[in-house]
């Protein structure tokens, strides 16, 4: 089974493909678009990408997966479950557009940080409602959701930007994967932390590592709405 971890960078996003905890010789690149990453490896048997996918046309109610995650990870981590925002607000202009347009639909506004990932969650929304082929095959994870599964059922103690954030990370991810911190550190060699940040190519690999086992997958809810273009609102998670 191949699985491609991904994670939005400054450069894009920043993808791993594995095809089992035991692969030695990982594949990474970094795609503008997310139809490259895609392309990139067509025979792709999950795609397990850190951003919303399936979205909400209007009304007060939040997407399930977003307030179950933040219910799961509680206290500190439960803040890193942004919002998703609504479909329409994809093609606003700019942030007070998009911010009228959200208040309108649903009774409340657009927060900051879900804004500034609109564009990459544009090109994956329109990936999918154009290639709907890939619909279960792309799949939505949080990382901090991932971490939580890999931790046995806790959330981080530390911040991920943080020195002991990243340890405390990484030591889950070795623990799953020997060549981790290997292939991290050869990452942030060769790309540089101005196309991607330390935090974008670890989540990447929690990504891939949730889709290769030994664990089944499992989603919030266990039971996932699609929207009105048929995607899944689901987070997966190994469990």
């Amino acid at each position: 089974m191949r699985v491609i971890g991904v994670d939005g960078c400054r450069a894009g996003w920043i993808c791993i493909a594995l095809r089992g905890a035991d692969d030695p010789s990982p594949e990474w690149w970094v795609s503008a678009e997310f139809e490259d990453v895609v392309e990139r490896v067509p025979t792709a048997d999950l795609v397990l990408v850190d951003i919303p996918i399936g979205l909400i046309d209007s009304g007060p109610e939040r997407r399930t997966p977003d307030v179950l995650a933040r219910r799961v990870l509680g206290g500190k981590r439960a803040s890193s479950v942004f919002s998703a925002p609504i479909r329409p607000v994809l093609d606003a202009r700019d942030y007070d557009v998009a911010n009228a347009l959200s208040r309108r639909l649903t009774g409340r506004g657009l927060s900051r940080q879900s804004w500034a990932i609109v564009p990459k969650i544009r090109q994956v929304d329109e990936f999918l409602r154009s290639r709907p082929e890939w619909i279960g095959r792309v799949r939505e994870v949080h990382p901090e959701l991932c971490f939580h599964a890999f931790a046995g059922g806790r959330s981080m103690h530390h911040n991920k930007k943080t020195e002991d954030g990243f340890r405390e990370r990484l030591a889950l991810l070795a623990g799953r994967y020997p060549e981790a911190e290997r292939i991290l550190g050869a990452i942030l060699t060769l790309e540089g932390k101005q196309r991607v940040a330390r935090d974008d190519a670890v989540d990447a690999l929690a990504a891939a590592l949730t889709g290769t086992g030994p664990e089944p997958l499992r989603t919030l809810p266990e039971t996932p709405e699609r929207d009105a273009a048929g995607i899944p609102m689901e987070m997966v998670f190994a469990g």
